[in-house]
């Protein structure tokens, strides 16, 4: 099925050329029907068909398309991420508040405890500045909600707002030779002089191989697309030379200067042309098929919520005869199935199934997340390719999230053992902390319980506190 192409009103020469060199390439990804016509209006990109608009937000020197099947949903859902992020910021900033008033702590420690609290209250600002693109702390929507539609658009719960957070730090602020250690380990899969041509980055994140690999290369326009804000737009400042500041908070300091550290971030020689930074769900990626000569997908396969076998097929479509995929990253599946948690040698075998035909691959051993004021790092095993497109494939459906059950109300839902587990688990946590009510003892509660579940009373008194042990760890200082 052909798809629908997408437009907007330009007033930024620099930042909008770039996007609109890259308009014949869109799909609508709210309805991907067939049009023949362009639609323009400021600020946004819309759908000549379903008239579905989609946002442009402006950062600096660059206009960001925001490119979900209902954008509305996708930015309340960030929205509320934002709102997560805000509620343990200022948890956070509680607990140092009332550490400060122990009265054992040493005049080093009071130091520390006020240090960080600063710290916290001045990230919290710091966040928001970069995110303020968005508008989504004052903003007040200015559009209704369907109730359904949140179904229907439901993502999955990969990230929240300071997931990778100091991918950040690693990127555009730690000189520890991280950053070329992953450029060399993709280099090694790499034949000599080779042209990247038009490069899309699914999963870019903060934006650091996607920015090397471009002034490396020289490819004719680079496309970062990810769905964090936060990582995103630090992204898009620094390779746009503005420097930044954010707040490092190590989780094992070195010393008591490490606690909260100020960091400087910008990347060492900025740019701009021919790259543009895209807000989209890159398992549904909005373009046209064969509309790349690279695909590049850093740290990302081993982490999607999707059949690897499903996934791959979608990066075909993607890439023009001839094109290149190059991934590297780690290689750790955490799927339920085990039939989806793939060895090296089955993902190889996949490529060649689905069309690709091997140039390199390889593993390399790398330092990783070693910052320089943390106690803590490690090494990680990368596995690095770059396979070449041979032949098309059938289309891949559309992604979802969601399964056909929960669209289709009048299909049964599966009966699985791990939601009689699950059930029984809650509805007893539930009637726990029901029973909580400042007076009664774990070994009240528990008889409580024994009568009603018909169990042995030590059983039920061990349930209940081992539930009151996972109460207290969740919210005790330590």
């Amino acid at each position: 099925m052909s798809a629908l192409p997408i437009s907007q009103t330009v007033e930024k020469t620099d930042a909008n050329a770039n996007l609109s060199a890259l308009l014949e390439s869109l799909v609508c990804p709210s309805c991907n029907k067939p049009a023949a016509k362009l639609s323009i209006a400021k600020y946004r990109l819309t759908c000549e068909l379903c008239k579905t608009k989609f946002p442009v937000f402006e950062n600096g020197q660059d206009s960001v398309p925001w490119l979900y099947a209902d954008p509305d949903q996708s930015l309340i859902e960030w929205k509320a991420r934002l709102n997560g992020f805000l509620h343990l910021n200022h948890l956070e900033q509680r607990r140092l508040s009332d550490a400060l008033k122990d009265k054992h702590t040493s005049k080093t420690g009071h130091e520390r405890i006020n240090r960080t609290l600063q710290a916290k209250i001045e990230n919290k600002a710091q966040i928001l500045e970069l995110i303020s693109p968005l508008k989504l702390e004052s903003k007040s929507f200015e559009f209704a909600v369907d109730a359904m539609s949140a179904f229907y658009s439901k993502t999955p719960k990969v990230q929240g707002l300071s997931s990778y957070y100091n991918n950040i730090f690693r990127d555009w602020c730690w000189d520890n030779s991280e950053n070329e250690q992953l450029l060399e380990a993709v280099e090694s899969t790499l034949l000599d002089h080779q042209h990247l041509g038009r490069m899309l980055t699914i999963g870019a994140g903060a934006g650091r191989l996607s920015y090397d690999m471009h002034r490396k290369y020289v490819p004719d326009m680079s496309i970062l697309l990810d769905i964090n804000p936060l990582l995103l737009f630090a992204s898009s400042s620094a390779i746009q030379g503005k420097k930044f500041s954010l707040y490092e908070f190590p989780i094992a300091p070195l010393n008591k200067d490490s606690f909260a550290v100020l960091q400087n971030c910008q990347a060492p020689n900025p740019t701009h042309e021919n790259i543009i930074h895209m807000f989209a769900d890159g398992l549904n990626a909005p373009f046209k098929a064969q509309s790349f000569n690279t695909v590049l997908t850093p740290w990302l396969i081993d982490i999607i919520p999707q059949n690897l076998c499903d996934f791959i097929p979608r990066i075909n479509q993607l890439l023009k005869i001839g094109g290149q995929w190059i991934n590297t990253g780690s290689l750790v599946f955490f799927h339920k199935d085990p039939a989806w948690c793939y060895s090296e040698e089955e993902v190889l075998e996949l490529l060649e199934k689905y069309g690709f035909e091997s140039i390199a691959s390889n593993r390399k051993t790398i330092q990783y997340l070693n910052s320089p004021i943390s106690a803590h790092g490690r090494t990680e095993e990368l596995f690095s390719f770059c396979v070449k497109k041979v032949k098309d494939v059938a289309s891949p459906p559309k992604y979802d999230y969601l399964p056909a059950w929960i669209h289709d109300v009048t299909q049964p839902i599966p009966g699985y053992h791990e939601h009689n587990i699950e059930s029984s688990k809650h509805l007893l946590q539930a009637q726990v902390i029901g029973a909580i009510d400042g007076n009664r003892s774990i070994e009240q509660i528990g008889l409580l319980i024994a009568k009603q579940y018909s169990l042995q009373v030590d059983e039920a008194i061990h349930a209940v506190r081992r539930i009151a042990i996972d109460l207290h760890e969740s919210t005790a200082k330590q």
